[in-house]
């Protein structure tokens, strides 16, 4: 129980939702996601951190990037919809 309501405080910010739910789709590196959100690369590596720290996504390093995506076991975020628009 403790485990999910981790999970769902993580979640709960606006921001961390929209990651959530764009990594979902297959795995970012920041700049990409800073470049989809339009916030900056400081500001989402701290929501990034969260998000993998409370286990919905994962940290994948390649090379001098990393990328992020959602665990097969993250069964939370296979809930959330498609970020809104506008």
């Amino acid at each position: 129980m403790e485990d999910l309501l981790a999970q769902l405080r993580a979640a709960a910010e606006p921001t961390r939702l929209r990651l959530l739910a764009l990594c979902a789709r297959g795995a970012f590196c920041v700049s990409d996601l800073c470049a989809v959100l339009g916030q900056s690369q400081p500001r989402l590596s701290r929501h990034l951190k969260l998000l993998v720290e409370a286990g919905l996504l994962e940290r994948l390093p390649e090379g001098a990037n990393a990328y992020f995506q959602v665990p097969g076991e993250a069964s939370l975020v296979h809930h959330i919809g498609p970020p809104a628009r506008g």
